[in-house]
């Protein structure tokens, strides 16, 4: 398992002709299927030159570089089509906020860890929104959706601690409209400042099939209590620019 940090400035090395070919500006992530595609090489200025390489042509992420077999595996960015769309989807993790399926915002991703074998996503760890100085951890089966604007998880999560000797269930943390604390409250608050004004990009229904927010709009205050009232923030939340 690494971190991202752990991977993210390392240089690459072709490992044909022992030379270094670029090093990694950043990990590519495919929203669908939970795991790094890409990784963004550059041998030069930021996004001058820079290429990707499929995460499934790495051969090792080690502790001082990233392997492949030849330059030849890599390929500028407008050259394949799929790196190019998850780019323009610009889907990042770091600082990307934590909303539950609930609409309670809880957090901003700090950081996240892969299977460097595969490029799978293990977990994420967040920033509380009760207390930014506090980290926890979630798992990638806890992730329901990986958004450009939110990263969406499941209403109950486990907290992370370091007592180790604790069971999972003891260790849970169920957070509801019930329990949430100021903190959330405040974050809550905070996105709904950060959708102020910007425009939805496509029609959004109730339970009915009732269109009540129209593809256009801008958000306004009117707007955010009708997705409040009628349980589609987190719909609202990813669908807006």
């Amino acid at each position: 398992m690494k971190k991202s940090q752990e991977i993210i400035g390392l240089p690459v090395f072709s490992i044909i002709d022992g030379k270094k070919i670029g090093q990694v500006k950043d990990l590519v992530v495919n929203p669908e299927e939970g795991k790094v595609e890409f990784i963004l090489v550059s041998n030069g200025s930021w996004y001058v030159g820079a290429r990707v390489l499929p995460y499934k042509a790495v051969m090792g992420v080690g502790e001082h570089a990233v392997t492949t077999e030849s330059d030849n595996q890599l390929t500028n960015i407008s050259e394949t089509n799929n790196a190019n769309s998850l780019l323009e989807r610009n889907v990042e993790l770091k600082g990307n906020r934590v909303l539950t399926n609930k609409g309670n915002l809880i957090g901003i991703i700090s950081e996240y860890s892969i299977d460097e074998e595969t490029g799978e996503i293990l977990s994420l760890e967040f920033k509380t929104a009760q207390d930014e100085s506090e980290t926890e951890n979630i798992e990638a089966s806890q992730i329901l959706t990986y958004g450009a604007d939110v990263l969406v998880v499941k209403e109950q999560i486990a907290s992370s601690d370091t007592d180790t000797s604790n069971t999972n269930q003891e260790n849970a943390e169920v957070i509801t409209e019930d329990n949430k604390s100021e903190g959330a409250t405040l974050f809550l608050e905070k996105q709904k400042n950060f959708l102020m004004g910007k425009q939805v990009t496509q029609d959004i229904k109730n339970a009915d099939g009732e269109i009540i927010i129209t593809k256009g709009a801008t958000v306004t205050e009117d707007i955010l209590k009708i997705a409040e009232n009628n349980d589609k923030f987190v719909e609202l939340s990813q669908c807006c620019n």
